[in-house]
């Protein structure tokens, strides 16, 4: 088997459906939905919709992820959450560019960004190459999870490595890929992989907790690994959370409240806010 797409699920009964057939047309060849303990119909519907399903008591996405992987087959995995959705070409490349190249880990593309208006809007290449040196630097990762093909053997062989997985509840997106690059090559291509929903989830809904996350993370392998950064400030940080949920709330449509959002940022910090504003509402943190 080639392809294994995981899906960690919570009350997602609305979209898994969606999200179960775009990984089947990018040519998974099984489907894996971990129902983060739903109080409802996901793990029926997915199973009807042809994916195999494990059911645990609400443990996060980040463990739902390990679970999964822990049942996969394929050569390769996908991450995609449950209101995303594969885009079959660019996928397909990306399993073919790791085909070709044993020395890459990582194969990703760009994203489609889907607002809570439904309007559809392209995200840049936020930054190439992607390495552990510039992962750090940058402090965030360049994608969500569902824009990367992750060589399975190289999945495993990360999570083994020195030093040890902080394994935090927030951004373990970001800690995976850092620990992807320590093992090999991030391939970046300029065609679309996913569609995103920019309606928001836990990181938005704690973002404080987040970007605390991402911060810890950086310290942590910049300092094993001897890499020097920069952190962020706390003030710093409270902006970047309140940046967050400001532009959640804009994808969303909530323009007024994105406004009050906006607004604290602008009297706590105008030199920042009015830097990040003059980029694009739909960059994230």
């Amino acid at each position: 088997m080639i392809l294994s797409v995981v899906i960690p699920a919570y009350r997602a009964e609305k979209t898994i459906r969606q999200a179960i057939q775009s990984a089947f047309s990018a040519g998974a060849g099984e489907v894996i939905v971990v129902d983060d303990g739903s109080d409802d119909s996901t793990a029926e519907l997915s199973r009807a919709a042809g994916a195999r399903c494990f059911v645990q008591i609400n443990s996060g996405a980040a463990e739902a992820r390990k679970n999964g992987a822990g049942q996969a087959a394929g050569d390769f995995l996908i991450f995609l959450d449950a209101d995303d959705e594969l885009v079959p070409d660019g996928v397909r490349r990306s399993v073919e560019v790791l085909q070709a190249n044993n020395d890459l880990v990582v194969a990703a593309g760009r994203v489609i960004g889907v607002g809570g208006d439904g309007l559809e809007r392209p995200f840049p290449i936020r930054f190439d190459p992607v390495t552990t040196q510039t992962l750090l630097v940058h402090g965030h990762g360049p994608w969500p999870p569902a824009a990367a093909v992750v060589r399975r053997s190289a999945y495993f062989e990360a999570r083994d490595l020195d030093p040890e997985p902080l394994a935090p509840r927030f951004a373990e997106d970001y800690e995976l890929l850092i620990r992807l690059s320590m093992t090999g090559g991030v391939d970046v291509r300029d065609d679309f992989t996913c569609r995103y929903s920019l309606a928001g989830g836990k990181s938005v809904a704690s973002a404080d907790s987040a970007i605390e996350a991402k911060e810890s993370i950086r310290d942590y392998y910049a300092k094993a690994l001897e890499i020097p950064i920069d952190l962020m400030s706390i003030r710093r940080r409270q902006m970047a959370a309140i940046a967050r949920v400001a532009r959640a709330h804009w994808a969303q449509g909530h323009r007024l409240r994105a406004l009050r959002s906006m607004s604290q940022w602008l009297m706590k910090d105008p030199a920042y806010a009015i830097s990040k504003l003059a980029t694009s509402p739909w960059r994230r943190n």
